[in-house]
């Protein structure tokens, strides 16, 4: 139930501009399913009365006319049947009832392509035909087709691939062709300029993170692209990339600011401040790629020595972990691994002959495979939905948003309410995986951070256990880290996603 006394959820909905989708498969039968349980002779009736206000095919192009010239028709002869004898008025009236809740359902499937929503709540607004948006409380938005205005609050949106789809914030505008990413909008004050977080004064400061695909953001002529785990910030002194900064860090950051007193220097220093963290992020970005050319050196210097003493050359995967790589991630909270790609739908990766082929497997071994991979995604997605269905609150868009954005705001929504428990739940994973550490009992209650990369960390050796029933132990393990199998490799550090 509802107060009468509250604001809606969504107002100004543009009814007019309503664009009418094309019918589910299974119209008839769910119309059908609505009204009275019918015998044969009147099922048949309503039956034929229903084909004639079954909507085309066309539908979604012809637009909202196309709905109501048919509808408007069968009202007209079911209008004229009532008049009829008693004996036939009432299968016409069946009809009429049912082609009314066919038009009722055609509405209810609708998505208003104008609309503005303002949110008490977390809630979730479909924002034309292509994009999802949810809404944390206070959060307001305004839409019109593919082009959105944010003016305040907190809203991850998913974007179908499409045409451009921009989204219009007080500090800087995003657009995107389809992707997964979310937007903070935070008011301003001169004052806040001493906190290093926001580098400058802003009348408004806008915070984008993005979960997957490409995005650009711009402001006053700058413009930045975006890629999956790329953060960046737009205001008043332009958009720069940010490294390991999430929302809740200049959220709070902005608390200590609007409560500390005015500081006279700190305006002489802004732009330095905003040099150094530039800087930093820069920094930070060439130490991680120094991090893994390391590696990939002493790999290659490894297997050269071996070919000079006439050994094989075997180059070990940098994502087949040993226990001593796992207690240096450990350090720091560092996580890494490689998983399977998972198909939340159940079905299992299908290599083709010639990828069969490049990974040293006969046409025959495709199924084994295919069961492996099925095994694999059912086990996955069966950690992963309950922890993302209670990070965005809702089981509907965990399904929709996928595997590899649930990762991303399970982890962000765990940041977000106490990094310090997040960084020890990260911690934990690395103990664990170097042997330091038990391994949980499966029933043991844990941090949904530790839950979630336990069970991504041990992605691979499960595939691997599932391969070895059908090819051993070696070979499966070959396998794995083959190059041309369907995997993912992450890598998590710091505070934020690398």
């Amino acid at each position: 139930m509802t107060d009468d006394n509250e604001e809606p959820l969504a107002t100004d909905l543009d009814l007019d501009t309503w664009e009418p989708q094309a019918p589910p498969h299974d119209f008839a039968d769910r119309v059908l399913a609505e009204v009275h349980p019918l015998d044969g002779a009147t099922r048949s009736v309503a039956e034929r009365g229903l084909a004639e206000v079954q909507p085309p095919r066309d539908l979604a192009e012809r637009g909202p006319a196309a709905v109501r010239a048919p509808t408007r028709d069968v009202a007209e002869r079911s209008l004229a049947a009532v008049r009829a004898p008693t004996r036939r008025r009432w299968p016409y009236v069946v009809v009429g009832g049912i082609a009314l809740a066919a038009a009722v359902l055609l509405a209810i499937g609708a998505r208003p392509s104008r609309g503005e929503a303002i949110a008490r709540d977390r809630v979730e607004v479909p924002l034309g035909r292509r994009a999802l948006a949810v809404l944390e409380p206070g959060a307001s938005v305004r839409w019109d087709g593919d082009d959105v205005v944010q003016s305040q609050g907190d809203v991850f949106y998913r974007v179908e691939p499409g045409a451009r789809f921009v989204v219009h914030t007080p500090a800087g505008d995003v657009e995107v062709r389809g992707t997964c990413f979310s937007v903070k909008v935070r008011d301003m004050q001169k004052r806040d300029v001493k906190v290093a977080a926001t580098t400058a004064a802003l009348s408004a400061l806008a915070f984008v993170a993005v979960y997957e695909g490409k995005v650009a953001i711009s402001h006053a002529g700058e413009r930045m692209e975006l890629t999956a785990g790329q953060t960046a910030q737009a205001g008043a002194t332009g958009v720069r990339l940010t490294s390991g900064d999430s929302p809740s860090d200049i959220d709070r950051a902005l608390a200590n600011a609007n409560a500390a007193d005015d500081d006279p220097q700190v305006s002489a220093n802004k732009n330095l401040v905003r040099q150094v963290g530039e800087y930093r992020s820069r920094l930070e970005l060439l130490a991680t790629e120094k991090s893994e050319l390391e590696t990939k050196l002493q790999q290659s210097e490894a297997a050269l020595a071996a070919a000079k003493d006439g050994a094989p050359v075997t180059l070990k995967h940098s994502f087949d972990l040993d226990h001593d790589e796992w207690r240096e991630l450990a350090k720091d909270g560092t996580i890494k691994y490689q998983v399977p790609c998972i198909d939340a739908k159940g079905n299992g990766w299908t290599p083709k002959p010639e990828r069969l082929d490049k990974l040293g497997l006969a046409p025959h071994d495709g199924p084994a495979l295919n069961a492996a991979y099925k095994h694999s995604s059912e086990r996955l997605w069966a950690t992963i939905k309950p922890l993302c269905a209670a990070a965005v609150g809702s089981a509907e868009v965990a399904t929709r948003i996928g595997p590899d954005t649930c990762t991303h705001l399970i982890l962000d929504t765990e940041l977000d309410k106490d990094p310090a428990a997040t960084q020890k739940a990260r911690e934990l994973v690395g103990a664990i995986r170097a042997g330091d550490a038990p391994m949980p009992k499966p029933d043991a209650e844990l941090h949904p951070v530790t839950k979630l990369f336990l069970a991504l960390t041990g992605s691979s050796k499960a595939l691997e256990d599932d391969l070895a029933q059908s090819f051993g132990p070696e070979e499966a393990h070959r396998i794995v880290y083959a190059d041309g199998m369907c995997m993912g490799h992450h890598t998590f550090g710091g505070t934020r996603p690398k």
